[in-house]
């Protein structure tokens, strides 16, 4: 018996030969390795507090202050104190912090949702067109974003409602809590998170497979996922072992991917040391040392620049071959997808008649 994830794999390497190779187009690969960037989503952002003095670190240290007096406080104190008469105001700018923080995250979340369809549109058309289907899929985009943000806020909510038992006791009298049962506590929370993830990976794997069919079926992407539901439904065995291949798949371009990028990244990393090296022994004699470093250092932002931009051109081939292994699953698996591939010719309509071949 064949299997549809199985199949595909022959066919997305094809698919990733002809789109990227027959012939190389610089320009195509970067600005695809532009769109595998914006589909990356958001870093995570850290966030540091340092310790605020309280009152009890003075005890009745502080003299006693006349009105109209300014106090006579020990060196360093004097702010510290005044903060407690004028506090500043440490909390709105968290709040606006957070704020801002969580308005970048939906910014690029919204770009990277826009992606998902950009990219999908690019390897189906073999053309990218970066700002033609960038405004062609807006609202798509932010319909997908919707519909993270739901089923985000859903399983964030099935993650409460697990740690309910535990949380009154937990609040009520820590102290008398039993160690028993807060180790089990615990374990029952790591496997909800667990079981969470394992449903939003396989959540966001049908949303993936949707996107083809809002697109070329010209429907929302809920009700695409829902005949993609549907069919799971129908052929769940064909889904499992997709997935499987999948991750045998991920695994094995993660390997490949930490071994090129690493080969690569060491291998320009030693020729720009060596480089370096020979322009500050060159400069050295001829300028300071404040005006060397003036002078190297928009060179080694230039060669981070290269390298990076050489790792992301490695990329993608192994993201092409992964999303042309998804479309190439689905082709095979949801036989009414009608998606029209760069590789498969159009087909002529019937009329009954046969036409004359043109005199060449």
């Amino acid at each position: 018996m064949s299997w549809y994830g199985i199949d595909a794999v022959d066919r997305a390497l094809s698919r990733t030969k002809k789109a990227l190779f027959e012939p190389f187009n610089f320009w195509k690969w970067a600005k695809i390795a532009i769109i595998i960037f914006l589909l990356g989503g958001v870093s995570s952002f850290g966030s540091s507090s340092n310790y605020n003095v309280g009152s009890e670190d003075f005890k009745n240290n502080f003299p006693i202050i006349e009105p109209g007096q300014m106090p006579d406080l020990p060196f360093g104190t004097h702010d510290t104190a005044f903060s407690y008469i004028y506090p500043e105001p440490q909390l709105a700018t968290l709040v606006v912090v957070i704020v801002l923080i969580l308005l970048l995250a939906l910014i690029f979340s919204y770009v990277s949702s826009v992606m998902e369809f950009v990219f999908v549109e690019s390897l189906i058309r073999n053309e990218v067109k970066f700002w033609a289907y960038s405004r062609r899929f807006l609202k798509k985009g932010f319909n997908l974003l919707l519909v993270r943000l739901a089923i985000g806020l859903t399983l964030l909510a099935l993650l409460g409602i697990a740690a309910l038992p535990f949380a009154p006791r937990i609040v009520e009298s820590p102290a008398d809590f039993a160690w028993p049962v807060l180790l089990g506590g615990f374990f029952w929370i790591a496997c909800v998170i667990i079981v969470l993830i394992l449903l939003a990976v396989a959540i966001n794997s049908l949303l993936s497979l949707a996107i083809p069919l809002s697109i070329y079926q010209d429907k929302g992407i809920v009700s695409a996922f829902g005949l993609i539901f549907t069919k799971f439904k129908k052929s769940w065995q064909e889904v499992l072992v997709y997935w499987l291949i999948r991750f045998v798949l991920g695994i094995g371009i993660a390997i490949l991917a930490i071994f090129l990028f690493g080969l690569t990244a060491l291998a320009l990393g030693l020729i720009f040391v060596i480089l370096d090296g020979i322009l500050y022994f060159l400069f050295s004699s001829l300028v300071s040392e404040f005006f060397l470093w003036i002078l190297l250092i928009p060179v080694i932002v230039i060669e981070l620049i290269l390298i990076l931009g050489t790792v992301f051109f490695l990329n993608v081939p192994l993201a092409v071959f992964l999303k042309y292994h998804l479309l190439s699953f689905l082709e095979a698996w949801f036989k009414d997808a009608e998606i029209p591939f760069f590789d498969i010719p159009a087909q002529r309509p019937e009329t009954g008649v046969d036409e004359p071949e043109p005199n060449l």
